[in-house]
């Protein structure tokens, strides 16, 4: 067996992780070989050994003559039955398909993908033929709000769609701009179904973590009728649910070096003194502020600052400063989102004649997310002096670190505490119509035409947060011995007592008694697409085919924020009339030393007292910032034209099909952002034209034995992200960094290459082996540097919105004109080869005896790896011997292994699957060494589903579902040497009942 041999090859390391399916798919194809006259007899009805396909088992066979007849490197899935995906998200069902790896979201639901090791931005999602776009809010650090060109499939309910398919491979045909892959989704349509169909399914879920039960309905109904003027079909499908997806964990925020924000308060003695005197705030040579004492004792002082970022697996750098790594916000969150999802398709067919065909799909999608974040905190680690008396005012008393030089033990006197509360609210909505048909004017010419526009806006009317404060509390610990992920965290005072807190107006040294912040966020997506191609048929053997198309992609972001210190208090108003209890916390975080509850910030009691969202001048600090609003959006308008051949030929004993072709498109994307010049807000406008000639070839060799050896090649390009060309400037003064747009970037270009075998060695079985590379010539990377706020050529005024707080009209910033600050800005850099390979088997157990052949296996297994050369440092000014350092890595989200495994039994009145995903750690960003790191990664995950299903009438079937067995939890580790925890949460089991109606 040449091709089992070839498998075992070291190109692919991990295949003796699927090296039973390899025994089984050989062992059945010897039983196929031997069955085969036995199945060439009476029809299946009649012959009780053959096993009726239905179901789960029919969406696989359906999905593999789909990938069999393509020219390129596709893989699909079918909806098992009406309305009804082998999944309750459209990512967690992509993740089954070979190279596809899922990121999730808040609540651990499926949110991105990653084809081939290349994140979501590089992959184009097409909903019925054209392009859509879904952004969608999230907690800040666990993805953050996403504005980009990646499609966000938590916004749609699975149901409302019947097929996917994921295009691997380029063809001059299929639009422009996937690095990664193009998916296509197809709702339903009418003559999809055989007459009348009427499908109604109502679920509960029930999650162990948030422990609530939530409904889930679907319905569609279908018909088709035979008139005079031809035969007529309409469809309409729905779905609706709500849920809490609930989240719990430790976050760090970020890890600054110990020296960072003016360093730890001094011990007496310690040349130099840190902070330096100051009479306003307090600071002498024996106190570092008010009530803040110096401590006597240096050992645990110059251990921590004496430590450098060597052993921190980062080059050591003057800029990047001195001393241990710390979190600068431990902290514990409890987040619980409260979603609404509601999904509504529509289609409409004519076919006036068997020439002409005419189709109309409406589809309308709305995701309702209400998100409520408590947060228990220590804050001064990422306060300076100057912006509330922070850290240099903390005195270090003990620390202990471990053998990799990560501060997993920390003790501190003068540290401020604080509780927060956040409320999230946010809608997205997605509207889409398009008109597609075509016209059959002879046997050999046929033309196609289609029109649509989707529209998606994320509008995000309220995100207040309010925050109480402790100032100075001693014996705040840091603890991470026992546990790396969740440490303990001692706050050294009653977490649970509102007492402990306070709330009212920043004091004249600079001492804060917390504040409160909110947002108005909208970002809107427009695509709109016209095309009209045509295929003529020269003879059996070349269709030639042509066509044009011309897109319209507008993307606007619209930002503006407002927040103060804290207000007084009315009289007889407490804490305590403003708070509640977070109760139960820490259930599955492990170890001991995690708060269950903690006092916190009641947001609609609080508004009671102070309306912080009526964004009047009846509460100081609640009015809009205007003038710091990003207001900002890129257009993009592309024409593109294609020509191609498509060829089937058997020449030497061997079919050969495909389509050779070459794809050119015109790119003018004009970009604008208003910025604030002399306090006065003026647009920035860039433009950026370029033009790509993109060729792709696709060949099929049919080889005898039904095996089918594809090649591709081409030329394919990724475009910038719409944040990144933004012309924008923003400022965050907290963590002291500038973020620049750049309208003059170029797109992602590469060349691509596959080769893939596939031996369809049985009757709806299949298994495959592919080898491919992309050699990426460009790439688009965000680099850091230090430099003096005045040397960038901004102005003044943006510090006043960056994060000041105004005492008397006087701002108090952490940034001034001369601070030093972190630069962050895109740029093109030279890019790297990504090469991989890909395992793929697909066996019913057919060959086997009695009940057996009820059980089939799906694995697959893919290896990426990728040599990116990213810049790591720039320093400003720039010198001829030290412009900039640079490092070769993987992409960011690209995991170099990642495998799928789901056994299934289905019979004809029961099914049951259960399935694993597993993708390995994988980097998340590149640092450099500015503030001391090299990377962030993500650890390795793996996820275990399972469902099971029986028919108790001919109509009526009755299902569970468990979603996330093992409570997967999701960990960022930042520095590769240190692996220091930036964050860990965790988001429960979930079970799924339901039952659905069919007739």
């Amino acid at each position: 067996m040449k091709s089992t041999k070839h498998m075992g090859h070291r190109a692919l390391p991990a295949v003796r992780l699927t090296s039973v399916a390899l025994a089984i798919a050989t062992l059945a194809a010897q039983a196929a070989a031997q069955e085969a006259p036995a199945q060439q007899g009476a029809p299946a009805a009649q012959d009780p050994n053959v096993v009726v396909v239905t179901g789960f088992r029919a969406s696989l066979n359906s999905a593999l003559n789909t990938k069999k007849n393509s020219d390129g490197i596709v893989d699909v899935i079918k909806a098992e039955d009406i309305a009804k995906f082998p999944d309750a998200n459209l990512a967690e069902s992509l993740q089954r398909v070979p190279g596809v790896a899922l990121a999730r979201g808040d609540g651990g639901e499926g949110k991105q993908i990653t084809v081939r090791g290349l994140n979501a931005g590089f992959t184009r999602v097409r909903i019925n033929g054209i392009e859509g776009v879904a952004a969608t809010g999230a907690s800040d650090i666990n993805g953050s709000t996403n504005r980009g060109r990646g499609f966000d499939f938590s916004v749609f309910a699975s149901e409302l769609f019947n097929s996917l398919e994921v295009r691997k491979t380029s063809e001059a045909s299929v639009e422009e701009g996937s690095l990664g892959a193009t998916v296509d989704l197809r709702t339903g349509r009418p003559f999809d179904f055989k007459g009348r169909t009427v499908s109604i399914g109502v679920q509960q879920n029930y999650n162990d973590l948030s422990r609530k039960t939530q409904p889930r309905v679907t319905a569609l109904y279908s018909d088709r009728w035979e008139t005079g003027y031809g035969r007529f079909g309409a469809l309409v499908s729905g779905a609706w649910s709500k849920k809490r997806a609930q989240e719990e964990g430790y976050e760090a925020v970020e890890l600054l070096s110990a020296s960072a924000d003016g360093g730890f308060c001094s011990p007496l003695g310690v040349s130099p003194q840190s902070p330096a005197n100051d009479p306003v705030r307090g600071v002498t040579a024996t106190s570092c502020g008010f009530g803040t004492s110096r401590l006597a004792s240096a050992a645990a002082y110059n251990d921590v600052m004496g430590r450098t970022d060597d052993y921190g697996g980062t080059v050591a750098s003057p800029a990047a400063g001195s001393g241990a790594y710390h979190p600068r916000i431990p902290r514990y969150r409890r987040s619980m989102t409260d979603y609404e999802r509601t999904g509504i398709t529509g289609a409409l067919q004519w076919r006036p004649s068997a020439n002409t065909d005419v189709n109309l799909d409406l589809m309308y999608g709305k995701f309702e997310n209400r998100r409520y974040d408590n947060y228990i905190s220590a804050i001064s680690f990422g306060r300076t002096l100057a912006a509330a008396n922070g850290k240099p005012q903390t005195s270090i008393v003990d620390a202990h670190f471990d053998q990799n030089g990560s501060w997993d033990y920390g003790r501190f006197n003068d540290v401020d505490i604080r509780t927060e509360g956040l409320l999230d609210v946010y809608k997205t909505t997605f509207k889409q119509h398009v008109l597609s048909g075509g016209h059959r004017f002879s046997d050999h010419l046929k033309v196609n035409f289609l029109h649509g526009v989707s529209d998606s806006e994320l509008d995000e009317p309220l995100r207040a947060t309010v925050q109480f404060d402790a100032p100075n509390v001693d014996g705040f610990e840091f603890d991470f011995r026992e546990n790396r992920n969740v440490p303990r965290l001692n706050f050294g005072i009653d977490v649970s007592d509102p007492d402990s807190f306070t709330f009212g107006p920043q004091e004249t040294n600079g001492t804060l008694h917390g504040q409160f912040v909110g947002r108005y966020l909208n970002t809107r997506n427009r695509l709109k697409t016209t095309e009209l191609n045509g295929a003529w048929e020269v003879n059996d053997n070349l269709t030639l085919k042509a066509g044009f198309s011309a897109r319209k992609n507008t993307w606007s972001n619209y930002e503006v924020g407002s927040g103060g210190s804290g207000l007084p208090l009315p009289a007889g108003t407490t804490l305590a009339d403003v708070t509640q209890q977070v109760s139960g916390f820490g259930r599955g975080l492990g170890g001991g030393g995690v708060p269950s509850s903690w006092a916190a910030v009641d947001l609609d009691k609080f508004r009671a007292v102070w309306d912080i969202e009526c964004h009047c001048a009846a509460v100081p600090g609640s009015e809009y910032n205007f003038i710091n609003q990003a207001n900002r959006g890129v257009e993009e308008k592309i024409n593109a034209l294609f020509a191609m051949v498509d060829f089937n030929y058997d020449w030497g004993g061997i079919g050969w099909r495909g389509n050779v072709g070459v794809r050119g498109a015109d790119t003018k994307a004009t970009s604008m952002a208003l910025i604030n010049v002399n306090g006065q807000l003026q647009p920035n406008v860039g433009v950026k034209k370029y033009r790509d000639w993109l060729p792709a070839l696709n060949v099929t060799a049919m080889l005898p034995s039904d095996v089918f050896l594809r090649f591709s090649a081409g030329k394919t390009l990724s475009r910038p992200e719409y944040m990144d060309l933004a012309p924008s400037v923003t400022l965050s003064s907290q963590s002291q960094t500038v973020s620049i747009g750049n309208p003059e970037l170029d797109p992602i270009r590469a060349r691509t290459y596959d080769l893939q075998a596939e031996w369809y060695y049985a009757k709806n079985a299949m298994v495959s082996l592919g080898v491919f590379r992309k050699e990426i010539g460009s790439f688009i990377q965000g680099v850091s540097e230090r430099a003096v706020y005045s040397s960038l050529g901004l102005p003044n005024e943006l510090l006043l919105g960056g994060g000041c707080s105004i005492t008397g009209g006087t701002p108090a910033c952490a940034t001034l004109p001369d601070t030093t600050v972190v630069v962050n800005r895109k740029v093109n850099t030279a890019g790297g080869p990504l090469n991989g390979a890909e395992f793929n088997l697909q066996t019913p157990f057919t060959f086997l005896p009695g009940v057996w052949q009820n059980f089939g296996l799906l694995a697959n297994y893919t290896y990426v790896k990728s040599k990116i050369r990213y810049i790591t440092r720039v320093d400003n000014p720039r010198t001829a011997a030290n412009e900039e350092l640079s490092q070769t890595a993987n992409f960011t989200g690209l995991s170099p292994r990642a495998h799928n495994l789901t056994l299934y039994y289905e019979d004809a009145k029961f099914s049951a699957r259960v399935s694993k995903a597993h993708r390995s750690a994988y980097l998340y960003a590149v640092l450099g060494d500015v503030q001391g790191h090299d990377f962030t990664t993500v650890d390795a995950s793996t996820n275990y589903d399972a469902s099971i299903s029986y028919q108790l009438t001919p109509n009526l079937r009755i299902s569970l579902e468990g979603q996330n067995l093992t409570d997967e939890p999701l960990r960022y580790g930042r520095d590769t040497q240190r692996n220091d925890t930036l964050l860990y949460v965790h988001s429960g089991r979930t079970a799924v009942l339901g039952l659905s109606y069919k007739f």
